[in-house]
């Protein structure tokens, strides 16, 4: 249905169901700022009245009748989220569908838990994501998740790893954009991954809808628990009818998954940097050693420091357990104490390479190129890859 500002004569679309029969709604012009009263009598009239005036602000003299085309977004929609949420003024709105992203609720609202979510995560992302965005994409939905590594869960402190597996998924009109934020969700923390729509063999909810799992057609799945089941629901519908429109387009070369954190370039793994803007990353092998070293030190190194600290006190239990067995003389103890020493320290390093792992974070002390660049600023030598010793 179409409202026509009455100051302006500004043409706008809106859906049939944004203002039940009988009810008044209100909007502001994008064009002249003049507020209207709209008001539907019947599921096929619709007027609109200009609002009482405001001795403050005199009103907007007639303009003449001539017919504005149609606005093509709809204009009332993004108003109101952007009055209900108004840190989604600082972002770069034609990046974003708002319909698509936010709910409307059966009154016609805007409020609720799910939207004050997704606006809390949009404006704590917004900066970063709207890096990671090419030319024309578009963000079509916003879920969140935990990532699920079983292997971590194994080990012993596997459950505190959970608080660095939380992710926004961003699904754009292109692909999916996985980034890795802290356990608060309001802060972006390291990871950064994409999967696109055609990379997709199959994608599959849980039973109760509170997990996402993506089946992709060359590498690990990957799975994503505590999502919520209206989110998942979405996000299955949305993915599912992208995967049937790539399937019978044409083919385009598949991108890897990882991206680089500084210049959000795709890239292949086991690189120490990256191939186009040389950012230095951090080594898993560095990371192996300090924990082995010392639990606690490989999560520093990481960033990790609240579960840093963590095993750090952990560790200092297993020192004096050690000591004491050393002082006591006993052989038995002494054999068992470091049984156990090797116990702890091996696992805490064969969870702090497998986190190290995932991904690319980047190493704030390598920013420079090496010597054996090019002057085009790429490695001579074998495309995509880089020597350890850079």
């Amino acid at each position: 249905m179409q409202i026509i500002c009455p100051s302006c004569n500004t043409a706008y679309h809106i859906r049939e169901n944004r203002v039940p029969p009988g009810k008044k709604g209100a909007a502001i012009c994008k064009k002249c700022g003049h507020k209207m009263i709209i008001q539907v009598h019947d599921q096929y009239a619709m007027r609109t009245e200009p609002a009482a005036e405001d001795p403050h602000h005199p009103p907007v003299p007639p303009v003449p009748e001539t017919r504005q085309p149609a606005v093509p977004c709809d204009a009332l929609f993004e108003t109101t989220v952007r009055n209900e949420y108004p840190g989604l003024n600082e972002l770069s709105l034609e990046k974003y569908d708002l319909e698509g992203v936010f709910f409307q609720n059966k009154k016609g609202g805007n409020r609720g838990r799910r939207n004050k979510r997704t606006a809390k995560i949009l404006i704590s992302i917004h900066g970063l994501l709207e890096k990671i965005l090419e030319n024309g994409e578009m963000v079509k939905k916003v879920c969140w998740g935990t990532a699920y590594y079983p292997f971590e869960i194994l080990l012993g402190n596997g459950f505190l790893t959970m608080l660095y597996n939380r992710y926004c998924i961003i699904a754009t009109d292109r692909r999916l954009l996985f980034i890795n934020v802290n356990y608060r969700m309001n802060k972006p923390s390291h990871y950064l991954f994409q999967l696109q729509f055609q990379d997709i063999r199959k994608i599959k909810r849980g039973i109760f809808g509170g997990s996402l799992t993506f089946y992709r057609v060359q590498g690990k799945r990957r799975h994503f628990m505590g999502v919520k089941s209206y989110l998942s629901k979405e996000l299955y519908g949305f993915v599912t009818k992208k995967r049937e429109a790539v399937a019978h387009a044409e083919h385009t070369p598949r991108e890897p998954e990882n991206l680089c954190p500084v210049c959000f370039s795709p890239l292949q793994k086991g690189l120490v940097r990256c191939t186009h803007c040389w950012a230095g990353f951090k080594r898993p092998r560095k990371a192996l050693l300090r924990a082995l070293l010392l639990p606690g030190l490989g999560d520093f190194y990481l960033g990790h420091r609240f579960l840093g600290v963590l095993e750090m006190t952990g560790s200092g239990l297993v020192w004096l357990f050690v000591l004491s067995s050393v002082l006591s003389g006993v052989p038995a103890n002494m054999v068992v104490s470091g049984i156990i020493l090797l116990w702890v320290n091996g696992f805490d390093g064969v969870l702090t390479y497998h986190m190290a792992k995932k991904g690319y974070m980047l190493d704030h002390k390598k920013g420079e190129p090496p010597s054996s660049a090019s002057s085009t600023g790429r490695f001579e030598g074998k495309p995509g890859m880089l020597p350890e010793s850079v």
